[in-house]
């Protein structure tokens, strides 16, 4: 499990809490109740005390228990980093750290959790990799993490289970997040939403709720066709399926969780494959966040341009002013609103259908839309239901209640009825408020908002902007931080300014003005704007940020410059990164990532092409930006970010040209205030199009307008004068894509179940023949996969066993057979023919084939074949002619085919009547003639089983399909294009647009394989058919079904395997002779060695006898001498 950096047992005591409690009591975010005004104390860790009752406040002492009515909230703050960052200790620690470096550790009411990015360690039982093995596998593994998060399911995990060990009832839960920190703090606060949160001590049911919701969150996206359940596709039958197991996961299992109190996010990616591809198929939005959190802030990245890094936008509705007076309160997205629906859930009703009232489209969120069965009766609802509307559901705690009673019955003389009932009102309060969202665009890149990069010059980097002011929201939201690290991180003057309301933020939205504002749909919301919101023109922006302050501390010095401070590219030489991380980010810049697109009427669209090449990032046009960007536009003329001053969709502009300044501005929030200064452009209805003279000014927000305007005064000049370019593009890429989809072939358009089949395979591991096996196991087929290896080899275990998986299908199995080995084959079809009753055969399918690349020599087999002839050609021969006796016994009424894959390539073959020597061989002739004869062989193999007399004297029913898949990018082709060299290689990988566009797909290959299996029409009339492109073609030589030749090839074949099996046989006699002599011999020499061994050990003991007698009697040693 990916655990963090956990801070469970949190401190009590100390001169600097008590500093924290004056200044909190002095700066409060809601009232004190009256039993926060208890006489009896409080502790150093913010508890109440009470004389009777002095229960410990252990994370671990009863945690799923109701919340003891005594104590106040606690908090939970979880901080996800980014990809690859990890603790430095310096000022290029990301803004994830420094934030946890501020968190009040004195506090007694706060836990922490800290969780380093993807990428930046392993999961290991091991604290160290001291091997040079172990240190290369886990730099192997951190790559791959952080290239695809393959342990994003790990940190999403360690999180959860944070808070299941440490979460009571009524505490608040505050997370910050980085890049995929930021995904991962969205896809936890989503996973609490519709699973909820386990008791603690359950954790194997972890894997359980995990599997359950990443299943939902990578679902296929629903059916736009069927309106009632009837109609249902099975895409839908599968959602629902999945979202009603996730319910029932949730209410047996799960305790209740209130909504997320915070999340704090830093320039949200979500580049984690497996569910990226899910989510763009079933949005037309950027926006994957659907929790239920109260307050949301979002700073995003305006200069950031690598493909992968994509923002992952929240949405927020536009800003409603009634009165200057009035909150501005942000809402879900309108499509999300319709998503995500309350839903009635009874514990007691199991049986209840799930008709489900949806929220009206573009309507403010309510919690109440989140409330239980109990609570939600309060609720006026709709009658109406849609299939497809699946909203994460919290149930209520009934605990509260029980506490409140509890507590008046137990500490009487402690708080009144009243008291209790403020409490628990109080406490609803923040659960059923709208949500509160605010998304910031600051300047940089990734690295510039969530902090990474190194502080040069004495200043503070360009991400500390967004880190002081994510700070204060948080601190509106109420969590606090250290002072003293406050100050010294340079973030004090938080402390300063902030002066929030009673648990909500409100204050600062109440001093905002009503403005008049266009949403994306081209409304006008608001009317008139306050005399308090300055506005700025492209040419008369006054100096300064705040004209009229005179505010000159250090602090306010320390912002500016860090409001100007440099901004990196991680796309330019010299812009942050080294020069091989620049070259790597570059040429991924032109892969065809599939990435949301901004269109001009506002919606947005996933797209792969055109490819990114750096393109900036698209922007709505009613973004909320900081003031700091304001400062920079003013201050350096070398930054003019096109999507921020022109804006729109499309692929967008990186510098906006001279004449449109830095925009048209308007000042909404904390005007003057270097931390909390917002700025929004000013409503418009057109744009220039052409700067010329006369000023042309169009609406492109609509086509239709667009074309009247054409129509009306003509083409604008910027389509006028690149006509000829245009027109030159579109046809290309027209004819590009007609000749692409020529060239990719046609789909299968039959239909088949294949359950029950069985199937054999030869060359199914790879290319063409892997995805025919595939596709037919995902049909329900028995596949029997023909390789050379041993059904042991761990590579072919793992391949069969991720098919099955992929194909839900457990019949996959595979018998080794060495095609170039006579001698393997006829080992396998003898085995598959001795059984009694004989085996089930439905269908073979020789896929295997080789190809020598061109300038390639002649190679040959272990039993002196050459090698192309006895792979394409005899070894179909030779295991056709031993498995015949099993397919003539299949019963009558029995589908059997054998499927060959032939090439056109066997039209330029010479003729089979003419040999072929060393002096006429090439690669091209030898593999045109082993597809000539075999397509002539299986015209003689269809007529020897049409005219077999069976002895039922039933006709036989197995027929014989030819098929040619067409060229394909096969790892064969490629092979053969290569030549085999690395230098062919590298020149395909370069060129790769070609063969892309001049040859099919596996799958697309497969396809005519899979209609020779699947066709209906082909189980009648004779045999011996040759499919292309799924339709029945004629041969284009005449001597295919030339009957001499055929007769004489089989004849020739049959003696070339005769005499081979004997020579084989022979050579494997003498082997095997030898062998047994050379064992013979080795026994023997270990007999001789052992007597020799024996007859010295006798003779060694010998003398230590006699030494030993003459040591014991001196006269026998001095008589032995004179002898």
């Amino acid at each position: 499990m990916a655990d963090g950096l956990l801070d469970p047992y949190p401190a009590n005591g100390g001169a600097k809490q008590k500093q924290h409690e004056d200044w909190y009591a002095e700066h409060s975010q809601r009232p004190m109740s009256p039993r926060d005004k208890s006489p009896r104390g409080v502790s150093p860790g913010g508890r109440s005390l009470s004389a009777r009752s002095p229960r410990a406040a252990s994370p671990f002492s009863n945690a799923n228990m109701p919340r003891d009515a005594e104590r106040a909230p606690r908090k939970l703050i979880l901080c996800f980093d980014g990809t690859g960052n990890k603790f430095h200790g310096d000022e290029s620690d990301s803004n994830i750290l420094k934030i946890f470096r501020m968190l009040d550790r004195s506090a007694g009411d706060q836990y922490h959790y800290y969780q380093p990015g993807i990428g930046t360690y392993v999961i290991s039982d091991s604290l160290s990799h001291s091997g040079l093995r172990a240190r290369i596998r886990s730099w192997c593994q951190k790559a791959k993490d952080s290239a695809i998060g393959s342990s994003f399911d790990q940190h999403v995990v360690g999180g959860y289970r944070f808070l299941m060990r440490f979460y009571q009832t009524g505490d608040e839960i505050y997370m910050f997040g980085f890049s995929r920190g930021a995904y991962i703090a969205r896809f936890l606060a989503e996973m609490l939403d519709y699973i909820g949160l386990l008791c603690h001590g359950n954790e194997e049911m972890v894997k359980f709720a995990w599997k359950a919701f990443a299943q939902w969150q990578a679902r296929k996206p629903p059916s736009k066709d069927a309106d009632d359940e009837e109609e249902e596709s099975e895409e839908d039958k599968e959602t629902r399926r999945m979202y009603n197991y996730m319910k029932g996961f949730r209410e047996t299992f799960s305790r209740p969780v209130g909504r997320i109190r915070f999340l704090g996010l830093f320039d949200t990616v979500n580049s984690v494959p497996r569910f990226e591809a899910a989510w763009m198929q079933r949005t037309k939005f950027p926006y994957t966040a659907r929790t239920s959190a109260r307050f949301i802030r979002h700073a995003v990245s305006i200069d950031e341009r690598r493909a992968k890094f994509r923002q992952d936008l929240i949405y927020q509705k536009p800003p409603k002013h009634e009165h200057h007076h009035r909150v501005r309160r942000q809402h879900m997205a309108g499509v999300i609103g319709r998503i995500r629906r309350s839903i009635d859930v009874s514990h007691t009703h199991s049986d209840e259908k799930h008709d489900l009232p949806p929220v009206p489209v573009g309507k403010e969120m309510h919690a109440s839309q989140f409330l239980a069965p109990g609570d939600a009766g309060r609720e006026r609802r709709g009658a109406v239901s849609h299939k497809h509307h699946y909203a994460p559901y919290r149930a209520r705690s009934r605990s509260r209640q029980r506490m409140a009673r509890g507590a008046l019955l137990e500490d009487q003389d402690d708080m009144s009825c009243s008291d209790a009932s403020q409490w628990e009102a109080e406490m609803d309060d923040w659960q059923n408020e709208d949500q509160d969202i605010d998304e910031v665009w600051f300047a940089g890149g990734h690295g510039d908002i969530g902090g990474g990069w190194e502080a040069l010059d004495g200043r503070k980097s360009a991400s500390h902007v967004p880190l002081s002011w994510m700070v204060r929201e948080a601190m509106k939201a109420g969590l606090s931080f250290d002072l003293d690290n406050v100050t010294k991180m340079g973030c004090q003057d938080v402390f300063d300014k902030v002066r929030p309301s009673a648990r909500g933020m409100k204050s600062s939205r109440a001093s905002q003005p009503a403005i008049q504002v266009e949403d994306e749909a081209g409304h006008v919301q608001g009317a008139q704007i306050g005399q308090s919101s300055p506005d700025i023109g492209p040419r008369d922006f006054v100096a300064g940020l705040a004209p009229d302050s005179d505010d000159t501390s250090p602090f306010h010095e320390l912002m500016h410059k860090a409001h100007t401070s440099r901004i990196h590219d991680s796309l330019e030489y010299g812009g942050g990164l080294g020069y091989m991380a620049v070259s790597a980010w570059k040429f991924m810049e032109y892969l065809p990532f599939r990435r949301m697109d901004l269109q001009p009427d506002g919606s947005w669209k996933p797209i792969r092409w055109p490819l990114p090449c750096g393109e900036v990032r698209d922007m709505p046009n009613n973004v909320r930006v900081h003031g700091s960007v304001i400062r920079r536009l003013k201050e350096d003329e070398t930054y003019r970010p096109g999507n921020l001053i022109i804006g729109g969709g499309g692929r967008g502009v990186r510098r906006a040209p001279a004449e449109y300044g830095i925009g048209d501005w308007i000042c909404v929030a904390d005007h003057g205030d270097p931390i909390g200064e917002i700025w929004e452009k000013k409503p418009k209805e057109t744009f220039v199009i052409s700067s010329d003279s006369p000023v042309r000014v169009c609406s492109v927000k609509m086509p239709i307008p667009f074309l009247m305007y054409v129509i009306g005064h003509g083409p604008p000049d910027w389509l006028r004068d690149n006509a000829y370019t245009m027109v030159t593009v579109a046809t290309t890429v027209t004819l590009l894509y007609f000749f692409k989809r020529w060239t990719s072939g046609q789909l299968n358009p039959s239909e088949k179940n294949l359950h029950g089949k069985v199937v054999m395979f030869t060359g199914g591991t790879s290319g063409i023949g892997a995805l025919a096996a595939q596709e037919m196991a995902t049909r329900g087929a028995q596949i029997i996969l023909l390789t050379h290896t041993p059904p042991s080899d761990p590579f072919l275990v793992e391949y069969i066993q991720d098919m099955r998986e992929r194909t839900n299908n457990q019949l996959i199995y595979a018998e080794q057979v060495d095609l170039s080995s006579l001698h393997s084959i006829r080992k396998f079809a003898t085995k598959w023919i001795d059984n009694a009753p004989p085996r089930r055969l439905d269908m073979i399918v020789l896929c295997a084939a080789t190809m020598t690349p061109p300038g390639g020599k002649r190679q040959e087999t272990k039993e002196g074949i050459e090698e192309t002839w006895m792979v394409n050609y005899l070894a179909n021969f030779h295991l056709l002619g031993i498995l015949s006796p099993a397919i003539k016994a299949q019963p009558f009424d029995r589908d059997v085919r054998i499927i060959m894959a032939t090439c056109s390539s066997y039209i330029g073959s010479p003729s089979l009547k003419e040999p072929i020597v060393d002096g006429n061989w090439s690669p091209s002739t030898a593999y045109a003639r082993s597809k000539l004869a075999l397509t002539v062989f299986g015209q003689a193999f269809q007529k020897h089983l049409d005219t077999y007399k069976r002895p039922d004297q039933l006709p036989m029913n197995a027929k014989v399909i030819f098929v040619d898949p067409g060229p394909s990018r096969t790892p064969g082709m490629r092979r053969w294009l290569t030549r085999g060299s690395l230098f062919g290689l590298a020149i395909y990988v370069v060129g790769y647009a070609f063969p892309w566009l001049l040859l099919k797909s596996p799958f697309r290959g497969a396809q005519s394989i899979l209609y020779a299996a699947m066709e209906s029409s082909l189980a009648v009339g004779h045999g011996g058919r040759l499919i292309k492109e799924c339709m029945e073609v004629d041969f284009a030589r005449s001597d295919v079904r030339d009957d001499e030749m055929a007769k004489k090839l089989w004849e020739e074949s049959d003696a070339l395997i005769e005499r081979t099996e004997k020579a084989s046989a022979k050579a494997r006699a003498a082997e095997k002779a030898a062998k047994d002599k050379e064992d013979e011999k080795k026994k023997e020499q270990e007999r001789i060695e052992e007597i020799e061994g024996l007859v010295d050990t006798i003779r060694k003991g010998k003398q230590k006898q006699q030494q030993k007698q003459e040591k014991e009697n001196p006269k026998l040693k001095s008589e032995k001498t004179k002898t």
